[in-house]
């Protein structure tokens, strides 16, 4: 009898430590994703930014480069984690 009892709770504490395990690898999982996801969309915001001031200090004019390279780095940005998410969803 004190056999079973030590099996069901060596069995119990197992199933405890693989479900522990999964919880912990799922959240470092999502927020390795969510960082990479961060850095696939601000590193060409910012590029754009910075390209677009110095075309700005350049070649001036009517057209203000700072803000369409803003904008273009969000398109960048945006298809980056795009494609990211969708290349990790895949198995």
């Amino acid at each position: 009898m004190k056999d079973r009892r030590f099996s069901e709770k060596v069995e119990k504490s197992a199933e405890e430590l693989v479900k522990a395990r999964k919880e912990k690898s799922r959240f470092w999982h999502y927020a390795q994703m969510l960082g990479v996801g961060g850095w696939l969309f601000v590193i060409p915001v910012v590029a754009g930014a910075y390209l677009g001031r110095y075309m700005d200090g350049k070649l001036g004019g009517e057209i203000s480069w700072t803000i369409t390279f803003i904008i273009i780095g969000i398109a960048v940005g945006i298809y980056n984690v795009w494609y990211f998410l969708l290349r990790k969803s895949q198995p």
